[in-house]
């Protein structure tokens, strides 16, 4: 099992610009090609998770996917058995996931991401953020960190930060 740690460090520098509509973007701050590379193995290494095509993204957006075989928490995810869909270019690497309402909030707190707009708007639960693009190797596992807390809470592990 991987275990996640709860996110100790915040996020250096100002928050990127957003876009408040329609698909929600990160306009600055992206991360760089091969960074992202990284983000992506990483993601669909994870146990069980597979390499979809985003049922609620822009199209080229990245769903992680848990396997039909696997008992899940119905309440982890996006759509379907989407927990996280990663953003293509021009939002490069930034992604949305679904955590538990009190990681959700830490993650929002360190930095590291921000309430999906619709949130706002009481669209949507409070679970559901956006997490930057990772600038650089140190950024990456911190956002690494925040997909394990994702995936465990899709596949039923506790929260980590409300422990």
């Amino acid at each position: 099992m991987i275990m996640s740690r709860m996110i100790d460090q915040t996020r250096v520098g100002r928050r990127p610009k957003t876009t408040r509509s329609i698909p929600h973007a990160q306009l600055t701050q992206h991360g760089p090609d091969e960074i992202i590379e990284k983000l992506h193995r990483f993601c669909f290494e994870l146990p069980d998770v597979l390499n979809r095509d985003s049922l609620i993204s822009v199209p080229g957006a990245r769903a992680l996917v848990v396997h039909d075989s696997i008992d899940c928490n119905r309440e982890a995810f996006l759509i379907g058995r989407e927990f996280a869909h990663i953003h293509p270019h021009p939002d490069n690497g930034s992604m949305h996931l679904k955590l538990a309402e009190l990681d959700a909030a830490h993650v929002i707190q360190m930095g590291w991401g921000e309430d999906h707009f619709l949130v706002s708007q009481g669209r949507l639960p409070p679970s559901i953020i956006m997490v930057y693009s990772p600038r650089n190797d140190e950024e990456l596992e911190v956002v690494k960190r925040i997909v394990v807390q994702s995936y465990e809470f899709a596949i039923g592990s506790e929260s980590t930060t409300s422990r």
